[in-house]
């Protein structure tokens, strides 16, 4: 099972994160939230990096070219949306940039995205708020790359671990401070994940 650690701030936890194991580490672009990093030090991040991970842009672009323009600015190998339309994403795909579309745990949103995005990241609520649901409710027989996401941590890893996702995505969870990450609980949270 991969995983991927979301709401990177710095350098330091990228390392971290990445020594620990982690398939793919996401940076969170949303003005105003708490873990918003601005696109020239999601590059400069990304830049330290080893080419083994995965960096993953979490955004909401206003269409196509607006994330393509972000991808390239900040260097990232993958978007993660929580909008934009499936021909956007088709054309996003068109540009070689895999596409992660965020959906709730509803069948026929999951649908409709499921063949024009490379995976499909199940939360419920707020992103970001580290607010756990019924993990159980999810379809995920709907697409070929489930992503399981919102209010994982040690503790209830193995519910979602049930559903026999693609991957799950921490955040929150694994850290000892807002934007923090802590070595003791990635590493747990990633060794749950791979036994």
């Amino acid at each position: 099972m991969k995983v991927k650690i979301c709401g990177i701030t710095s350098a330091e936890d990228a390392h971290m994160c990445e020594e620990a194991g982690a398939d793919a580490l996401g940076f969170v672009h949303f003005p105003g939230r708490r873990r918003n990093v601005q696109l020239d030090q999601i590059a400069s991040i990304g830049s330290t990096m080893g080419p083994m991970v995965t960096r993953v842009l979490v955004c909401s672009p206003h269409g196509a070219s607006d994330a393509l323009d972000m991808v390239e600015r900040c260097s990232v190998t993958a978007i993660q949306v929580y909008s934009l339309d499936r021909d956007s994403l088709n054309e996003i795909r068109s540009h070689g940039v895999k596409v992660i579309r965020a959906v709730r745990a509803v069948r026929s949103e999951a649908l409709r995205f499921a063949d024009a995005a490379d995976a499909l990241l199940f939360e419920e609520g707020t992103p970001g708020t580290g607010m756990s649901h019924d993990y159980s409710r999810i379809p995920i027989g709907c697409c070929s790359r489930a992503i399981i996401a919102g209010g994982l941590n040690i503790d209830n890893i193995d519910q979602a671990k049930r559903m026999k996702p693609y991957a799950l995505d921490v955040s929150s969870g694994v850290e000892s401070a807002s934007g923090r990450k802590d070595i003791s609980l990635v590493s747990e949270f990633i060794r749950r994940c791979r036994v």
